[in-house]
Formats: structure tokens, sequence, C-alpha cells
């Protein structure tokens, strides 16, 4: 499971829709891994300052919206996992 390509997942659809809860942009994923790579994914994404995040109670739904502008993309993000062995997430 690549986070770089759940990045660009995630960016697209945040750019789309503006903003998505968490657990609206995982309701696809179908497997644990996939939730922790975008979960991963995201936290790449708000180190870019692509992301932020807004929750109005603690432990309550977490909304995450886009930040970047148009033209910005995660397909150039830099990841800690940017090394072959280490950009894949072991299912």
């Amino acid at each position: 499971m690549s986070v770089r390509e759940q990045a660009v997942v995630l960016a697209d659809r945040l750019r789309h829709d503006g903003a998505a809860s968490f657990r609206a942009l995982t309701a696809d994923a179908g497997e644990v891994v996939v939730v922790v790579a975008r979960f991963l994914a995201l936290l790449e994404l708000f180190r870019e300052g692509l992301v932020g995040f807004d929750q109005v109670a603690p432990l309550g739904e977490l909304t995450v919206r886009w930040a970047g502008g148009d033209e910005d993309s995660a397909d150039a993000l830099s990841t800690d996992y940017d090394d072959a062995d280490e950009m894949e997430i072991p299912v």
C-alpha cells in the first residue's frame, strides 16, 4: 500500500470537495492497511501545508479541509516513505 498513492487520492478528493470528514475519506478503504496509509498520507499533506484539520469537540469528528491551491498536487509529495523499501506498507 503506497502512502504517496493514497495522498494523491485524498488530495484529489479534497481539492474537489473542499473538506470531508476522516470517516468519509476512509469509508471506501476496505482494509485496515488502507486506512493506515490514508492517515499517514494526511499527516504528510498537513506537513506540506496542503490540508488543515478541524475538530469541534475533543475526540469528536475530524474534518479535513484542503488548504492548498487549485494547482497544488500530492504527486510530488516528499514523504518519509520515499525509499522504495519503506514507501510501501506491507499487507
